[in-house]
């Protein structure tokens, strides 16, 4: 019972390292044999892709590769260990499997489909990128003109941040004024802008449908923009 503890354990491991199974065979070498069964560079390069990301940091030396081959030979060792007791044939592991594979496979063709979306998207992506960083580089050489923010208007800014910072987080270390004045006074004076931009420019938000779709949800929420412009 012990050793069948310790296997379930590292059966838990070895299956996180080993991933999602792949697809192609061109050129693969064989790495390592268990039983009559091979493992090849193919098996190998799959475990380094699907590597989670507290993990990555095995493939940059040799012995951490090397820790990662030997991890799938104990999966191979442990996987013969299981056939050998029927655990294959048993109808409820079949039925798991089964299951199991289903939701694999769905949760693979979501993501297939989010990446075929996002690489229809990219060209636009890209583009706007572009776009808005060379309108960000004139934008803070030449200010907003005829634009005055008053000291008014940066004290109001401040003390409705600070009052929603309190209810996120009544714990929450508030910076003093004049340490944010500078940053308040950048993100005014772009609300400025993007207001001018709004009248020069036909705007709609549905907000029926918006709420349908994502909920009515009242509750004041904090960005921290004052400390990241």
């Amino acid at each position: 019972m012990k050793y069948i503890g310790h296997a379930a354990v590292l059966c838990c491991l070895v299956l996180t390292i080993s991933g999602i199974t792949g697809c192609g065979k061109k050129n693969e070498k064989t790495l390592a044999v268990v039983g009559g069964r091979k493992i090849t560079t193919v098996d190998f390069n799959r475990a380094l892709q699907n590597l989670p990301e507290n993990y990555k940091i095995l493939a940059e030396s040799y012995k951490g590769k090397r820790k990662i081959l030997e991890n799938l030979v104990k999966k191979e060792l442990l996987v013969i260990e299981a056939e050998k007791r029927d655990y294959s044939k048993d109808a409820e592991i079949k039925k798991r499997v089964e299951e199991l594979v289903k939701r694999s496979k769905k949760e693979m063709d979501e993501r297939i489909a989010m990446l075929a979306d996002q690489r229809t998207s990219i060209e636009r992506q890209v583009y706007e990128n572009v776009l808005l960083s060379e309108l960000n580089i004139h934008l803070k050489k030449e200010g907003l003109q005829g634009v005055e923010i008053t000291p008014q208007e940066v004290s109001e800014y401040y003390q409705d941040y600070v009052r929603k910072l309190k209810i996120l987080n009544p714990a929450a270390k508030v910076p003093k004024q004049e340490t944010v004045a500078k940053q308040i006074k950048a993100i005014l004076t772009e609300e400025r802008l993007i207001s001018n931009l709004e009248k020069a420019h036909s705007v709609e938000i549905k907000e029926t449908m918006f709420k349908e779709l994502y909920g009515d949800d009242t509750k004041d929420i904090v960005i921290d923009d004052a400390a990241d412009k």
